[in-house]
């Protein structure tokens, strides 16, 4: 199993500046994303899950590189608007479920609960480490009508989430441009060069 992964060209501190605010919000967010969606888009968000699979072998990306961390469940979801139906983030995460509470992994499988509000619940403590930001496509596994055939430039951040001193979760989140509808054509010229200039 591999990763989806685009062109990876971290986005510098100073075109992140330029993107608007609320694009801004989600990137900087340390918190439930979920959450802070919720507000920037002044409705409910809910999760539309797209593919869950588990598998036997952890997927080939350098985040994971020597780590025997058993099986891992992949998440791809979206968040869409419960009133709009509008998507707002497509999102990936890979779980090592062998390391966490039966608990967690049952409630991943069963459920529609988002991952934040999961690992909240469980109690156990977490650290997540400072994300990697850069503008790129939507990705592959979205191949939903509406989406691919839409203006696809985004920006995705991936970070890692660390329990008992080793990652547990990873994931990638790609926040589509129905988040930042009131952006400039400007600013997405920025993040698009941006990726494609590598």
């Amino acid at each position: 199993m591999t990763a989806d992964v685009n062109h990876e060209a971290e986005l510098p501190v100073a075109e992140i500046r330029k993107l608007n605010r609320d694009l801004r919000t989600l990137i900087a967010t340390n918190g439930t994303l979920t959450r802070i969606l919720n507000v920037l888009a002044n409705e409910e968000i809910v999760v539309e899950i797209i593919k869950q699979q588990i598998h036997d072998v952890a997927p080939k990306i350098p985040e994971l590189e020597d780590l025997a961390i058993g099986r891992v469940l992949q998440r791809d979801i979206l968040l869409k608007g419960r009133t709009s139906g509008n998507a707002f983030v497509a999102a990936e995460s890979l779980i090592a479920i062998d390391l966490l509470p039966r608990a967690i992994m049952t409630s991943l499988t069963e459920t529609d609960r988002p991952i934040g509000e999961v690992m909240a619940a469980s109690c156990i403590e977490t650290f997540k480490e400072e994300a990697k930001v850069w503008a790129g496509k939507l990705p592959s596994w979205l191949a939903l009508d509406g989406y691919q055939n839409s203006r696809t430039g985004t920006v995705a951040r991936r970070y890692r989430i660390i329990a008992g001193r080793q990652p547990v979760i990873i994931i990638t989140e790609h926040i589509l441009r129905t988040v930042f509808e009131d952006a400039s054509d400007d600013e997405f010229d920025v993040t698009n060069n941006q990726a494609t200039s590598t």
